[in-house]
């Protein structure tokens, strides 16, 4: 990327005069039926998607915006712990988890604000129904950070503001990602909002304000999933390591491959020419579905 005037947000790759110095705040977000319509995931940097019991659910993670309310929060899976490792000692937001779960965040390069560790920070929407309706505000999140937490580095490379995409093929339909269990989601690009609107079990999937949630960006990793070794029914999400990954980004489908050797590195995602798959300066949500799982 050329050198532009101000600082690149290192989660959006966008340009800002005034780049937040503080860290990244990665929340577990519900996507139950019943804690939809989330809150705040159209605020989110990036938006880690993975499967949980029967249900995917999300890692929000925020850098460059404040939003209050975020929720429903849910609680930690051993999923979220390599995540977490690739995030430069973020903020880690979750309604709690179970002992092994619990016990095994406290060894992790994070600044642990759980509703376990931080009961008062917390809050229950009565208008929704337990346990789904749990919610704190980002504000009161970053609060508590150390005063020396650093910004992240960035997870992905970006075009310049206005730059088109290269390579791949046009999209002319949905692409179709059906996790197992559930939901089957879908992505079209929208030209007009320069963004891929999702749906969720042929439903929009939107915010809270109505609004279809559509981001800059989606980048499909292609993995595998292992039984934890917290709960024999969770599935655990393998993100270091290597395989197929499918980038959605300026109305383009770019086929490639991604590769993450160990939990302190970034994905490396390259296209099939070899070369690194640059994004558009925006939100991006990171889809960890299994082989044969995605249409196009």
């Amino acid at each position: 990327a050329s050198d532009l005037e101000g600082e690149r947000e290192p989660l959006t790759g966008r340009v800002s005069d005034g780049m937040p110095e503080r860290p990244a705040l990665a929340v577990k977000i519900d996507n139950h039926r019943a804690a939809r319509p989330q809150v705040g995931l159209d605020q989110a940097d990036i938006v880690f998607e993975m499967r949980a019991e029967g249900v995917t659910r999300f890692m929000a993670v925020f850098h460059s915006e404040t939003p209050n309310p975020v929720g429903p929060v849910r609680s930690s899976r051993t999923s979220d712990f390599d995540l977490l490792g690739g995030l430069d000692n973020p903020l880690y937001s979750s309604s709690g988890g179970n002992d092994y779960v619990a016990g095994q965040l406290r060894s992790l390069p994070i600044m642990e604000v759980t509703a376990i560790s931080q009961t008062g920070v917390y809050f229950r929407d009565g208008s929704r129904s337990a346990p789904h309706n749990l919610f704190a505000d980002s504000a009161d999140l970053f609060a508590l950070a150390d005063a020396d937490a650093a910004p992240p580095a960035p997870w992905f490379s970006y075009r310049d503001e206005g730059e088109g995409a290269e390579g791949g093929t046009a999209a002319t339909g949905p692409v179709t990602v059906s996790y197992r269990g559930s939901p089957v989601v879908t992505h079209t690009w929208d030209e007009d909002r320069g963004g891929w609107l999702r749906t969720q079990d042929n439903r929009p999937h939107t915010a809270v304000t109505g609004e279809q949630l559509a981001p800059e960006n989606v980048v499909i990793l292609i993995t595998t999933y292992v039984r934890s070794s917290a709960d024999a029914a969770s599935p655990e999400l393998v993100s270091v390591g290597q395989g197929q990954a499918i980038v959605l980004t300026d109305g383009r489908i770019i086929e490639g491959t991604w590769n993450r050797p160990t939990v302190d590195d970034k994905p490396v995602v390259i296209d099939d020419a070899g070369q690194v798959i640059e994004l558009t300066p925006g939100r991006t949500w990171v889809l960890y579905p299994e082989a044969g799982q995605v249409e196009y």
